[in-house]
């Protein structure tokens, strides 16, 4: 029983590790050696005996081989003192991450202003600002519609006032007006009332359509004006304001034009 167990068992060795002998694989188990001559000849020193191959019970011809730890506990522990960038543990550039990115912030932030600055610089001045005429093309105004444009800072009312609100405005008396005006004196075109969206008491935006005459009414302190933007009812002292404005067409007006 003795021999055929050794007889299989060397079977079992040669069939495992092809090209090398039984005798001297079951050697090599049977004692530990500090040194095993290798097929060429030379001399292979040995850290250590063999050892299994993994579940199999076989010799393994590279038992003087360390075992790899496939672990990263020694990278982890020592990555302060890692002088190499691809050692280093990502944490560890996490103050430099930051840094670069508030730097990249405040350079963005500061070119931003740096154009801006630059573009007030070499564009018009106030000046030519305040001087500025706009066109307006009468024709987008649908009727009964007040549009609202912007003109030297302040908001513009264009009104394209139907026939009863011109019938109501021109009906009015005069003479009872807190600030008499006529309504041919403000309205060039009695189509199209334009005068500025500033209140004349605190400097208010009134709303257009609403109040007790149903032209525009100041929320604030309760100022009424009619469909010719007079002043009615309430603490304005005078009427809303009528730029100077030029018909080139009937549909196109021109508004600040200086002479």
């Amino acid at each position: 029983v003795l021999l055929l167990s050794k007889q299989w068992y060397q079977r079992r060795v040669r069939a495992n590790v092809p090209g090398v002998s039984a005798s001297l694989l079951h050697s090599a188990r049977a004692k530990p050696v500090n040194a095993v001559r290798s097929m060429g000849g030379g001399m292979w020193k040995a850290h250590q005996p063999f050892v299994t191959n993994g579940d199999s019970g076989v010799p393994s011809l590279h038992g003087d081989l360390p075992k790899p730890a496939f672990r990263d506990d020694h990278r982890k522990d020592n990555w302060r003192n890692q002088t190499n960038p691809a050692e280093r543990h990502a944490t560890n550039n996490l103050s430099t991450y930051m840094m670069v990115g508030a730097g990249g912030g405040a350079a963005l932030y500061m070119a931003k202003y740096t154009l801006y600055g630059l573009a007030l610089m070499l564009g018009p001045g106030r000046d030519k600002y305040a001087a500025a005429a706009i066109e307006v093309d009468l024709a987008t105004i649908p009727e009964g519609k007040n549009a609202v444009f912007t003109w030297r800072g302040k908001p513009l009312f264009i009104r394209h006032r139907t026939a009863e609100e011109i019938a109501s405005a021109q009906s009015t008396d005069v003479a009872s007006l807190r600030d008499p005006q006529a309504d041919t004196e403000r309205c060039v075109n009695e189509k199209y009332l334009i005068c500025l969206g500033v209140c004349t008491h605190l400097g208010c935006v009134p709303i257009a359509h609403a109040g007790d005459y149903k032209g525009y009414y100041c929320p604030c302190h309760g100022s009424h004006y009619d469909t010719c933007a007079r002043i009615m009812k309430g603490p304005a002292p005078l009427n809303l304001e009528v730029p100077k404005h030029d018909f080139l067409t009937d549909t196109l007006v021109v508004i600040g034009k200086e002479d």
